[in-house]
């Protein structure tokens, strides 16, 4: 509400109706405003002198007083009643100042400002016996004809402040017929000089009793006001502490994730700062459609079996715990003694409250549980104590939800623990089945073909064709045996990881010169591009030359004559990630068919069966896999049929000294005693 015009003014327009209807005073001030109307005391803050309040106010009081007096005239006659029949801050504050009513005339505009915003006084011309007075109003005001008779009245009457006749007043022009302005032409009849003077005299006597009395009044209202202004203070900081106190709370339950130890952290907060001496929580079980009692405070040491077993149906409404369950409002019982309360019950029983309050906790717009407290005192649970645990409700809904959804939680996380536990142990047992079984497959074979030129021997001895055939096959197929035991012993054991600072680049070269006498019988050649901006990293230089060795010996068997393989390494920077060292290894072979590149990792999983060599165990790959997550890496397939595979590498450019990854889960199984 915008501050136009004093409340002095309203106070006047109050008064006069209080004198006349004062029956209809409620009618006048009834509605008037939002700001006002929300006031505990309308009536006081109108007539408070301190206050303000809109032009738009001030101009329907003037309307509805017209309406209840039916005088169309009522704000001239409020005038002359605001300056004969009572003081309302008029007569004390100008006798006092001017001693005569020509000064007060010159000083015009100093006491219209005093009182309002809605005008402009312009004094255009003073006689001893006349003047000329202009009022400029603000267009951008709400103000009607009523406030112009209003001063009418007031420059009317104003004389007789001083003991002297009321003025003649003429109105030239008016503003609310469509003039730029208000002129009043005044006048009055002169004093001689004498008459002046002994009224002068004489009435200094009762001016002065009158300002002393004005000034004991305003004593009395500064006092009033400093005592409601200190008390609004010390509510003030209360309710500041108070509500600092409800935030901090808020903060602390909703990081407290344990429901045991969060009951006992919202119990005492209820203590501190709700002022509450026993309270009792209780939540829905969805089972079992009831309440049932979860914690509770203030029954003289431990609380009792029977208030711990207590359980309410929720259908039962004529309990006030289901009650608020069910509706979702608070319930505030002044009187237990009095009311339909069940004297029998135990909560009741127990605790002998002379008041019970009930508030339901609610969080996601559901009911959760409700906060029961109660008070042994006369007055009852203090409206302040209930005001502040209906805003404190929600956060320990939310708190508590939050603390059953993580024990929840918990508890799942146990039962999927349980279940990961469980299916490791299926794996483990598949695993060693799987392995028994590829090793059956896998060394049967070559025994048989060893015993049957065993069988054969005897009798081809002689045979040189025979003798070296079969030799070749016996060599090949016991070092098949051998490569596949090997590498079972590479699978099986756990090997920790080394890391060391090591030169990338020599380490591929030595493994190129390792598989050369491969490569050239093949007629394959072997390029290397290497990033000079890489230097040494830190890996594991074993497992890292398993892993070249076995993708290059793959490269070559799958290569036809005259391929080629090309090694390429190169530093890179993923946006907001750390460099990496990256290493392609790509052929010009058949190919791997797209159906199989999502298993080529998978252990035991082999197409070498289709090669020549006849050597494939399934495992090469999968432990390439392994070794390249254990320096944090990863490795990559692309191929396409008939053209090549490529395969990336990518490390980490790590420098500094690193532990060595955990062991895989799979690595994990393998020791864990069965």
């Amino acid at each position: 509400m915008k501050k136009e015009v004093n409340c002095t003014n309203s106070s006047v327009i109050l008064s006069y109706i209080k004198t006349h209807a004062k029956d209809r005073l409620d009618a006048l001030i009834k509605d008037l405003d939002p700001e006002i109307d929300a006031h505990p005391d309308p009536e006081a803050f109108l007539t408070d002198p301190n206050n303000w309040i809109s032009s738009a106010v001030s101009s329907k009081l003037y309307q509805r007083a017209k309406r209840i007096l039916d005088d169309e005239n009522a704000p001239f006659h409020m005038a002359k009643f605001a300056i004969e029949k009572t003081n309302l801050g008029f007569k004390g504050i100008i006798v006092r100042i001017f001693s005569s009513f020509e000064t007060a005339l010159r000083n015009a505009q100093r006491i219209n400002a005093k009182w309002n915003r809605t005008k402009i006084v312009d004094l255009v011309k003073q006689e001893s016996d006349s003047a000329i007075v202009r009022l400029h109003w603000n267009p951008e005001m709400e103000v009607t004809k009523d406030v112009c008779l209003y001063n009418q009245g007031i420059y009317t009457f104003m004389p007789t402040l001083w003991g002297r006749a009321p003025l003649r007043l003429t109105e030239t022009t008016c503003y609310f017929d469509g003039a730029p302005y208000c002129e009043y032409h005044l006048q009055w009849v002169e004093r001689k000089k004498i008459f002046s003077f002994l009224g002068d005299f004489f009435r200094s006597k009762s001016v002065l009793l009158e300002t002393i009395k004005e000034i004991e009044h305003d004593k009395e209202l500064i006092e009033q006001k400093y005592e409601e202004v200190n008390r609004l203070n010390i509510e003030l900081n209360r309710k500041i502490k108070q509500l600092t106190a409800i935030q901090e709370t808020g903060k602390a339950i909703l990081s407290v994730l344990d429901l045991e130890q969060l009951l006992t952290v919202i119990m005492s907060l209820l203590a501190n700062v709700c002022r509450i001496q026993r309270a009792t929580i209780m939540l829905v079980n969805e089972e079992e459609k009831s309440l049932e009692y979860i914690y509770g405070m203030g029954y003289g040491g431990d609380v009792p079996e029977e208030i711990k077993n207590y359980r309410v149906p929720l259908n039962r409404l004529s309990n006030i715990l289901a009650r608020v369950a069910n509706t979702g409002q608070s319930e505030y019982v002044p009187e237990v003694k009095h009311s339909s309360l069940r004297k029998g019950n135990v909560l009741l029983s127990r605790a002998n409250p002379t008041s019970v309050y009930v508030v339901p906790l609610i969080t996601r717009s559901k009911v959760i549980g409700i906060i029961a407290t109660d008070a042994v005192e006369k007055h009852g649970v203090p409206e302040e104590t209930r005001q502040t645990l209906d805003v404190f409700a929600p956060q320990i809904a939310i708190a508590i939800q939050n603390a059953r959804l993580y024990q929840d939680l918990q508890k799942r996380m146990e039962e999927l623990n349980q279940s990961r536990a469980l299916l490791s142990r299926a794996e483990k047992l598949s695993f060693l089945g799987n392995i028994a079984a590829r090793l059956a497959h896998e060394i049967k074979n070559p025994l048989t073909a060893i015993g049957t030129f065993i069988q054969m021997l005897p009798k081809k001895f002689d045979d040189p064709e025979f003798r070296n055939e079969f030799y070749h096959i016996a060599l090949e197929e016991t070092n098949r045996v051998n490569n596949l035991i090997t590498e079972l012993l590479d699978l099986s054991k756990t090997k920790e990881s080394h890391f060391e600072l090591n030169n990338l680049h020599e380490l591929i070269e030595k493994m190129v010169r390792l598989v050369t006498p491969q490569s050239k019988g093949k007629k394959i050649t072997i390029a290397t591009h290497f990033d000079p901006s890489i230097q040494e990293i830190r890996i594991d230089s074993e497992k890292m030359k398993q892993v070249i060795l076995n993708l290059l010996s793959n490269a070559i068997e799958f290569t036809p004559e005259n391929g080629r393989i090309d090694i390429t390494t190169r530093l890179r920077q993923p946006k907001g990630k750390p460099e990496i060292v990256q290493i392609k290894i790509q052929d010009t072979g058949i190919g791997i068919p797209k159906s199989n590149l999502d298993m080529i990792f998978d252990p035991y999983f082999t197409t070498k069966y289709k090669s020549a060599m006849h050597n494939g165990t399934g495992l090469g790959l999968f432990i390439a896999h392994q070794n390249m997550q254990d320096h944090g890496g990863s490795i990559e397939v692309e191929s396409i049929v008939n053209k090549g595979t490529t395969f990336t590498l990518t490390l980490p450019s790590r420098k500094e000294e690193r532990t060595a990854p955990a062991s895989s889960q799979w690595e994990k199984d393998q020791n864990r005693p069965s």
